[in-house]
């Protein structure tokens, strides 16, 4: 499997160290077969560490397929299951089209208002 090109950044979301960190992950390429298994391990890793916020950077994202919406809504449903939430920033044209043409756009959309 190719090597996903892809930058984890993180940060806490309570300095204190009250709540659970928020995680930043940035993504830049194609998420498609080859490499929405890869995205879905990291999201699963960020989720069991605690993470109840993820912020999804995908101002570099050129290409989506039907196997990265599945690991983008599997990790919603997760983080939602746990009280958290995934929210999308930056949505480059691909990112916004294929959310769009899926029905999904509005989901986020309106996750980053709430």
């Amino acid at each position: 499997m190719p090597e996903v090109p892809m930058v984890v950044e993180s940060s806490e979301v309570a300095p204190d160290g009250d709540r659970p960190a928020g995680y930043r992950v940035v993504v830049t390429g194609e998420i498609d077969v080859a490499s929405a298994p890869a995205l879905g391990a990291k999201f699963d890793e960020l989720i069991e560490a605690g993470a109840l916020l993820v912020v999804l950077d995908s101002s570099g994202v050129e290409f989506v397929d039907s196997s990265g919406l599945r690991a983008l809504v599997a990790a919603s449903n997760q983080l939602q299951e746990a009280g958290g939430q995934l929210l999308i920033e930056g949505m480059s044209g691909a990112m916004q089209k294929t959310l769009e043409v899926s029905g999904l756009l509005e989901r986020y959309r309106n996750a980053a208002s709430s």
